[in-house]
């Protein structure tokens, strides 16, 4: 017999409270997912897929869809649809925001009194649309934000805690501080020293010893290059992350992340606090010779420069995206040169 149908709650949830109420066999008729979180984002969607999809029927029950590809009526349809087996029908749409806006209304109208019987998640990449402008009045929606570079150690570690690898929070302080608010280098970084500590618990020294290896790819060195206003450096390394990959992208935003700890930095300094004290404060495990140095940037940089030089970086983007990515090298280098110019 078909469960009673309920006008879904409209507020937001956490990922976990989502999960622990599907594993009690509780409905999620229809849920929004956004975010650029994607690492856990898809981690939270293997996980209800599992609670709500009876064993040995998964053929039959689950559905993937992309929103470009499929119209609102068909997905109507495929959502009203009884499982087999027992449990629930699992609809996934991704790319939802790509959903004609013909198509939304057949889905508002079922959001606004979902099956029980069926779970339809829709994923919607970052960015406004009609889809989620609609649906958003309807449905629950949980958003999966991309850790800021304060948050970025404790994310790799529960990343770390769902890949079965043992990163020690020393380990993970590190990568924070060669990633910035590049998450997903961050992660590329802690699968490469998953692989490199074979079983054995990731440390510090496994993150300096992979950073070190070969090419000067660290982008943590490229922000000390271009703030200790060393541009032939700093452009050997740009060249050098650019050729293992590495998007002007996500050089900037790391470059951005180190601005903005220096601009908070030089708001204490305001306060009567010495350059030393506040990177002795804010980075104590660091050697004293790189606290030193980062101590004489930051007494270089006033709070007009750093200003500067972070209008400069968004400048930089806002022409990667407006001439495409053939040209940001070009652009990457260039911002170089200004911001140690400054």
């Amino acid at each position: 017999m078909a469960a009673t149908r309920r006008k879904p709650q409209s507020a937001s949830r956490e990922p976990a409270a989502l999960v622990e109420l599907v594993r009690r066999g509780e409905p999620l008729p229809i849920l929004l997912a956004t975010g650029r979180d994607w690492y856990t984002r898809d981690a939270f969607l293997n996980e209800i897929r599992r609670s709500v999809v009876t064993g040995g029927f998964e053929a039959f029950n689950e559905t993937l869809s992309w929103g470009e590809e499929i119209s609102g009526a068909d997905l109507v349809d495929q959502a009203e649809m009884m499982p087999m087996g027992g449990g629930r029908r699992f609809i996934l749409v991704r790319r939802a925001d790509r959903i004609r806006e013909r198509d939304v209304e057949p889905l508002a109208r079922y959001a606004a009194s979902p099956s029980p019987d069926t779970c339809l998640i829709l994923v919607f990449d970052p960015g406004k649309n009609a889809a989620l402008a609609a649906l958003g009045k309807l449905a629950p929606a949980v958003d999966f934000a991309a850790p800021r570079d304060y948050q970025l150690a404790r994310w790799l570690e529960a990343q770390a805690r769902r890949l079965g690898l043992r990163l020690e929070p020393d380990a993970a302080r590190a990568l924070s501080e060669l990633s910035g608010e590049d998450h997903i280098g961050a992660m590329s970084w802690l699968q490469r020293a998953g692989l490199a500590a074979a079983g054995a618990p990731i440390t510090r020294k496994t993150i300096e010893e992979l950073a070190g290896q070969g090419r000067d790819t660290n982008p943590f060195h490229l922000a000390d290059a271009i703030l200790g206003r060393e541009p032939a450096r700093a452009v050997g390394i740009v060249r050098d992350l650019h050729d293992t990959g590495t998007t002007g992208y996500a050089m900037i935003g790391m470059l951005e992340a180190q601005l903005r700890r220096y601009l908070k930095m030089r708001a204490e300094m305001a306060g009567g606090a010495t350059a030393s004290r506040v990177i002795q404060t804010a980075s104590p495990t660091l050697p004293p010779d790189v606290r030193s140095r980062l101590a004489r940037q930051l007494d270089s940089f006033d709070e007009r420069r750093l200003i500067e030089a972070f209008r400069a970086a968004r400048g930089t983007d806002r022409a990667i995206k407006s001439f495409g990515s053939g040209a940001e090298l070009g652009h990457v280098e260039s911002l170089v040169w200004r911001i140690c110019a400054l």
